[in-house]
């Protein structure tokens, strides 16, 4: 009997919560932060790492944070749905820190994934596509947009801008990609909120329809 996509989803979580491939997340990280909602979905939501004060210390993806809040007050807007339709993660799944010169992880300090984390995490990333069977997913912010366009539709050249690719629509045999800005760049002021919750309703009608 074929393993139902909900017992793949936690067979995978498991595997991510006892990861160690990257020794120095592992020494640093308070946990790793697996991806969270439906088990069939149509639509995955992936960030670039979590956060340190809301995703992983609660070990829920976009939860805990504005950042998290923005996300989750979008999802209900939209009428998109954790239970039935949506998947949240991030393509990197612990939180990164520099370690000073003695290796002292209680003086660590918060920093981005840097291109080994992200090789060594991009197969989970792949997992969940294939469990999960999304036909679209949102890539938030410029950082998680370059990696699954190099990933997954062999765009070698990174994009500087999140501006030139927002909202753009990236088309591959098995899935559709849409960048948009990440929640912290609203946070930023680089696109006023209402603009950005302008941009998901517009994205929700193509939801409607797949």
């Amino acid at each position: 009997m074929p393993i139902s996509s909900k017992k793949s989803l936690k067979k995978l979580n498991e595997e991510i919560s006892i990861c160690k491939k990257c020794l120095d997340l592992a020494r640093t990280r308070v946990q790793p932060v697996p991806g969270v909602g439906a088990p069939n979905s149509r639509l995955i939501i992936a960030g670039f790492f979590p956060d340190a004060a809301g995703a992983e210390a609660s070990g829920l993806p976009f939860f805990g944070s504005d950042e998290g809040d923005m996300l989750r007050a979008i999802i209900a807007d939209t009428g998109l749905s954790l239970e039935e339709d949506t998947y949240l993660t991030y393509i990197v799944k612990c939180t990164a820190r520099k370690i000073n010169e003695t290796g002292e992880a209680a003086e660590a300090t918060l920093c981005s994934p840097n291109a080994k984390h992200s090789a060594n995490c991009i197969n989970y990333f792949t997992e969940e596509i294939s469990i999960t069977t999304p036909h679209i997913i949102i890539s938030l912010g410029l950082e998680a947009s370059n990696l699954i366009l190099e990933n997954f539709f062999s765009v070698t050249k990174k994009h500087t801008d999140i501006s030139k690719i927002h909202m753009r629509l990236f088309e591959n045999p098995s899935f559709k990609l849409v960048p948009v800005y990440s929640p912290s760049d609203v946070l930023k002021g680089l696109i006023s909120e209402q603009e950005y919750f302008g941009d998901f309703r517009k994205l929700s009608k193509i939801f409607s329809i797949i």
